[in-house]
């Protein structure tokens, strides 16, 4: 079961970004590193789109990632992924008064009970107390592309750890738990239909993400954009709450940690294009934002 938990525990932080929409773009520039500068900036800073299922090992061939970081006083990330992580989701992921196998008909029980057999090598009874979002989101941690392991760990959680390996602040615009309450307390019946949604159509999520994942490794943002908008898995009400919003809150932040000095900002790519995406707000705020080469 701890095993199971740890894979939620990383689906949470890859599912919106996977079924995000994002609308049109406006920055022309095609990078996933980008300066902040100006707006009385005495050194600049940087922003890096991160794709939460690639570790580390993607940075071996983008030493400018490298060198940006290394320049920073503060590194700035989504949520601190610390080993406290799992332990403050885990009352948002469980169910309360009832159980999977009261919220779906046996049959549909079944179905997702396949999957997860296939894709886990366990039974849903053993996660029968787990909300029904909480069982997508494994599952569709289990469908992904992705490159992590032990040795190889998340680049949301490596740039975190080799922080504070150097003793940089590391800051984060949300907690844990406000990103967990936005994740699983969609209505149960919501939560049932994503759950069924992805048991069914699975294969199409897999090729979905594999062209996905690719063109994050190509570094090519303006598709990573459109890959977003060509998902229709999200309804406009979750992308608002999960994406755009969140930038509008994390962007009244964003000055007053920019003004300590040089830092790195971190977040998931999904979050950097669009008229609501952080470069655009940037722009918009008065800063000078452009994509710098991270060969």
């Amino acid at each position: 079961m701890k095993n199971v938990v740890f894979s939620i525990a990383l689906a949470w932080l890859v599912v919106f970004h996977i079924s995000a929409q994002t609308p049109k773009a406006v920055q022309k520039g095609n990078s996933l590193l980008w300066e902040i500068s100006g707006k009385g900036l005495k050194e600049p800073s940087y922003i890096f789109g991160t794709y939460h299922a690639a570790g580390k090992s993607f940075l071996d061939s983008l030493p400018g990632v490298k060198k940006q970081f290394d320049k920073s006083k503060t590194v700035v990330g989504e949520v601190l992924t610390d080993e406290t992580m799992v332990q403050k989701m885990m009352p948002f992921m469980l169910l309360q008064g009832t159980s999977l196998d009261k919220i779906l008909t046996q049959a549909e029980f079944g179905e997702v009970d396949a999957v997860v057999k296939e894709k886990m090598g366990v039974g849903l009874v053993q996660l029968n107390q787990l909300k029904p979002i909480a069982v997508q989101m494994t599952i569709v941690m289990m469908l992904v592309p992705k490159d992590i392991s032990p040795s190889n760990p998340a680049l949301d959680m490596y740039f975190q750890s080799e922080a504070k390996a150097v003793n940089k602040k590391v800051t984060a615009f949300e907690t844990v738990e406000e990103q967990a309450r936005l994740l699983f307390d969609l209505p149960m019946e919501r939560q049932k239909e994503l759950l069924l949604l992805t048991v069914r159509e699975k294969e199409r999520m897999i090729r979905e993400s594999a062209v996905l994942f690719r063109h994050y490794q190509q570094q090519d943002l303006n598709e990573v954009e459109q890959d977003f908008k060509d998902n229709k898995d999200m309804n406009p009400q979750e992308m608002d709450a999960l994406l755009i919003k969140r930038n509008k809150a994390w962007m009244t932040k964003i000055p007053s940690i920019l003004q300590s000095g040089t830092t790195f900002i971190a977040v998931g790519a999904g979050h950097l294009p669009g008229e609501q995406g952080l470069l655009h707000l940037l722009t918009q705020s008065g800063y000078t934002v452009k994509p710098i080469s991270s060969k």
